[in-house]
């Protein structure tokens, strides 16, 4: 705390409420979360790369366009093989459940200073 003098927002691996409240007691004043909401039920992602997402990372951050068509197609017939997922190091962590109860979660052990 105190090496910056500017407000710090945590991100990255922050997937649950003991990494939310371990940022802010590192002295963060906000925490951004990402990849723990792409498994819930009302994230965009199909039910394809959702379920994937557990098993396989793959990071090519320049085919996501060169893929379009395939993606499409493999995904209306019910194939995950050309669907991208980015996600962030705490993927592991992420659950199935809906945004609401992730969120209620992630704020459970957070200090009342920063809700």
């Amino acid at each position: 705390m105190g090496a910056v003098k500017l407000p710090v927002i945590a991100a990255g691996g922050i997937v649950d409420a003991e990494g939310v409240a371990a940022a802010l007691a590192l002295g963060a004043v906000g925490i951004q979360v990402g990849t723990a909401y792409l498994s819930c039920r009302e994230a965009s992602t199909s039910a394809i790369p959702g379920a994937a997402l557990r098993e396989l990372l793959r990071a090519f951050p320049l085919a996501t366009a060169a893929i379009a068509a395939l993606r499409a197609k493999a995904e209306s017939q019910g194939s995950g093989e050309f669907s991208p997922l980015w996600a962030g190091q705490g993927w592991r962590g992420c659950r199935e459940l809906g945004a609401a109860a992730l969120t209620l979660e992630l704020a459970r052990l957070t200090p009342r200073r920063a809700r």
